[in-house]
Parts: C-alpha cells; sequence; structure tokens
C-alpha cells in the first residue's frame, strides 16, 4: 500500500494535478430506456435515477424481493465470459460496461440505477444511446469533492501475450491507448488507438464504436442458444470482405471499442484517475486485475488535498448553504 502522506505532497500542487479534482455531480432527473439483452434476448426496461453525493453508481434489482442494490464497484465483479457482470448475493446485473462508460464519461458519480432483468439492453452494441439519453436531463453538482487516484509509479498487469502498462501522467487526468491484435485467422487486423479522456472526447471519438464479432463466433454462439435476437445490423458480425449487413464508423471501431469498454471497467471504483492506461490485447477480466491492483499501487487523493481557499472549495461550500 502506498503512504499518502509521504509521497503525494512531492508530486501534486503544480496546478496540472489540482485541476483534476473536481465536485461529484449527479444527473439532474429520470431517465428511462428500454430494449433487449443481447445475450438473453430478454426485454429490460431501465431507470436512472439522482442519488444523494457519496451514494457512488449502484444498480437495482426491481424484479427482486426487497429489491437488492449491487454496487458498480470491483469488488462486487465476477468473471464472466465477453461481459462484465457485477454480483451482491443472489442478485446480479450482466453486461453493465457500456452504461458505465457513459456514466462516467459524463462525470456522474452518484446514481441509482433500476433494472427489472439482469441483463442490460444493447441497443446497438454501443454506449450512444445511454450518454445521450442521460445528457439530456443534463449533470448536477454536488457538496462533496470527488477522490482521485494518482498514477505514481510504473506499473505492468498481465502476461506475454496481453497486458496493461500503466504510467503517471504529467498532465493530470487519464489517457488510454488499445492495440488491438486479433487471433491468427480473425477477419479484422491490427488496430491501435490512443485516447484522452474527456466528456467531449468520448461524445465525438468513441461514443458510437460497437460491440464486434467474427461470424464464426456469431454462428457459434447462435448454436449455443444465445444471441437469439441479434442481428447483424445490431453489432459488427465481421468477415474477411467487412461486416455483414452493415458498415464502420470508423476505420479502426474495433479498438475504439476496446477503449470504450476500458472506460466502463476503469470506472469500478469511487474515484477519478489520474494516469496513462495502455492496454496490448487486453479484455475485461485484465481491465478488471488491473484496477485491483491500482487500489493497491496508488495515491488515494481526498478532500484534504484540496487548498481550503480554491474556487472549488468555495463551490462545494456555497452548495452546502443553499442545501440548508
Amino acid at each position: 500500500m502506498i503512504d499518502n502522506s509521504t509521497l503525494a505532497a512531492p508530486l501534486l500542487f503544480s496546478g496540472k494535478f489540482r485541476q483534476s479534482f473536481r465536485l461529484q455531480n449527479t444527473i439532474g432527473g429520470h431517465v428511462l430506456l428500454s430494449g433487449f439483452g443481447f445475450w438473453s434476448g430478454e426485454d429490460v426496461l431501465l431507470e436512472f435515477c439522482p442519488a444523494a453525493a457519496g451514494s457512488g453508481v449502484y444498480f437495482v434489482r426491481t424484479d427482486l424481493s426487497g429489491e437488492p442494490r449491487i454496487p458498480a464497484l470491483v469488488q462486487y465483479r465476477e468473471e464472466k465470459p465477453r461481459q462484465t457482470s457485477l454480483v451482491n448475493g443472489s442478485a446480479r446485473v450482466d453486461m453493465v460496461e457500456h452504461v458505465l462508460a457513459a456514466v462516467r464519461a459524463l462525470k456522474i458519480d452518484n446514481c441509482e440505477i433500476r433494472t427489472n432483468r439482469p441483463e442490460m439492453p444493447g441497443f446497438d452494441g454501443s454506449a450512444n444511446r445511454f450518454f445521450v439519453a442521460l445528457s439530456r436531463v443534463g449533470v448536477v453538482a454536488q457538496a462533496a469533492i470527488r477522490n482521485v487516484r494518482l498514477v505514481s509509479k510504473a506499473l505492468r498487469i498481465g502476461g506475454v501475450d496481453s497486458w496493461i502498462k500503466v504510467a503517471p501522467s504529467r498532465e493530470g487526468g487519464s489517457a488510454y491507448n488499445f492495440t488491438l491484435i486479433p487471433p491468427e485467422g480473425y477477419p479484422q487486423g491490427t488496430q491501435k488507438f490512443n485516447f484522452k479522456f474527456s466528456t467531449e472526447s468520448f461524445q465525438d471519438e468513441i461514443m458510437n464504436a460497437r460491440t464486434f464479432l467474427s461470424k464464426v463466433e456469431a454462428d457459434y454462439l447462435i448454436a449455443a442458444g444465445l444471441c437469439q435476437r441479434v442481428t447483424p445490423r445490431d453489432v459488427l458480425v465481421l468477415t474477411t470482405e467487412g461486416p455483414i449487413d452493415n458498415n464502420y464508423r470508423y476505420d479502426n471501431e474495433c479498438a475504439r471499442h476496446k477503449v470504450l469498454d476500458m472506460i466502463g471497467d476503469f470506472s469500478l471504483t469511487d474515484c477519478d484517475w489520474a494516469g496513462v492506461f495502455e492496454s496490448y490485447r487486453g479484455g475485461h477480466s485484465l481491465n478488471a486485475e488491473c484496477v485491483r491492483q491500482l487500489l493497491d499501487n496508488t495515491i488515494l487523493l481526498d478532500e484534504s488535498f484540496v487548498p481550503k481557499n480554491s474556487d472549488l472549495m468555495n463551490v462545494k461550500q456555497e452548495l452546502q448553504k443553499r442545501a440548508a
């Protein structure tokens, strides 16, 4: 565990890292979305609701007795192929990464997500519908400071064929870089994408990047009784000639989607990140392992590191007065 008191002070304020701090946010109203889960084919209704400062992002299974709550934190993650799933007791939610990517991109820290089915709706395999719907109700600042985890040393997680390298950021904030090298025989070639995180860049560069798989993989899933309602118009089903009944939105759409997944998976914390995260052939499982290791190998910066006379603290105090 890194000792904050001995290491944080020399690294910080340089004004660039002060800019990493911000107020916590929730949403400005309720949002309803309906669709069907790609894996199960079940119809699902989602409701996004405002939540108090410090509540975090969490799911509520309205179809289960007692409406159990499932926090969107890495310690509740359960391994499941090709997706991110969260479990708390007997309650679970599946395919949450695109929802969480949109929530994190909009810097929504406190939100209740109510669902009547375990699997999130797939829509077009991107984060577009979630991001656009949440944008419409807006983001509301709250009288609390968002914690930041600062990467202070280089780390490498993974093996020879698949890894994530973590490095300090010289500018504050976070960046996500991905190199996609598919297995031999896969119809998609090597792709790369480098992304500096912001709400605007998420909307402009990766919000619309879609889930992809090969026709061989799609045929296997359908034969296994899964994905029965999904068509090549819903996701990118790839052959050597390109997507079936579809077109790429970007030349490197697959790599962009992998970055979208990273943002969703790296959101399974109660903090923002200040660091650079470079993934080589990574996926959901490696993303989660990286987050777990970072919780023990980064510096947690909380409100005590924000100057008392700063503009940010003044805004926080004003919001507290209004709420009193």
